[in-house]
């Protein structure tokens, strides 16, 4: 559990740095969506959606974010040799500032039309998809089939199957309580979509596989996964799955 809390977030644990604890990605994705969540709860729908998406940046660093933005800046460049200069150029590319500005817009525009459907159903979706995205990058090493030098290998070679199943599996269990809160706390008027009421698990599921097909993706146009594809890879995932919910609600 400490592993993976310094890997994801900001929180200042100690750590030998000699595992990753993928295992837990799921219940630490699940924390961080559970404290992103609150301004659902309190403030006007786009507000409160605009700093949630503030308040999931700062607690995870901005890294994926981050990784997202490098990975964006590599596709774009013309060859292999300038794609990995761009890559590991500190300075934010053209591709890849539009990336963020696209996810994050995406991103507040579905989390703050499901809140104007019921700021419960956000929050509770907004857990379940956080949840999801983090467990996606333990399945990302084994879907993309090649992985890079550097920190993407570093995390394969201390990733295992079952680390990856745990994920995958508490995600899952996060998304069904999830859901099942939205049936009791917060019942649809009728006549609503039956989405509406099962917004975080069809956005777990969304967003777990969509993870799958950006690290294929990803691995496929970079010639293997690496760090940064990894965080692509979990902006992506939360992208997909708000998006989902908003369509299902």
């Amino acid at each position: 559990m400490t592993a993976a809390i310094a890997l994801l977030t900001r929180i200042p644990v100690r750590t030998d740095g000699t595992r990753a604890g993928a295992a837990a990605f799921g219940v630490v994705g699940a924390v961080l969506g559970l404290a992103a969540a609150a301004p659902l709860l309190v403030f006007a729908p786009l507000p409160g959606a605009v700093l949630a998406l503030a308040i999931l940046a700062v607690a995870s660093g901005a890294l994926h974010l981050d990784g997202l933005a490098d990975t964006a800046d590599a596709l774009a460049a013309p060859n292999a040799e300038a794609a990995e200069r761009a890559r590991q150029d500190p300075r934010v590319g053209a591709a890849g500032a539009v990336a963020i500005v696209l996810i994050l817009g995406a991103d507040a525009a579905a989390l703050a039309q499901v809140a104007g459907r019921s700021p419960f159903i956000a929050a509770a979706t907004l857990v379940a998809v956080v949840a999801a995205s983090r467990a996606a990058a333990t399945v990302a090493p084994f879907v993309a089939g090649s992985v890079r030098p550097g920190f993407g290998r570093w995390f394969a070679e201390r990733t295992s199957r079952l680390d990856a199943a745990a994920a995958v599996g508490t995600a899952l269990v996060v998304a069904a309580a999830a859901n099942l809160a939205v049936r009791i706390v917060a019942p649809v008027r009728v006549p609503a979509p039956v989405g509406a009421t099962f917004g975080p698990a069809v956005a777990c599921l969304v967003a777990l596989v969509a993870g799958g097909i950006a690290a294929a993706i990803v691995s496929r146009l970079r010639g293997g996964l690496d760090g940064d594809g990894c965080g692509a890879v979990i902006e992506l995932s939360v992208a997909a799955g708000l998006l989902a919910a908003s369509v299902a609600v």
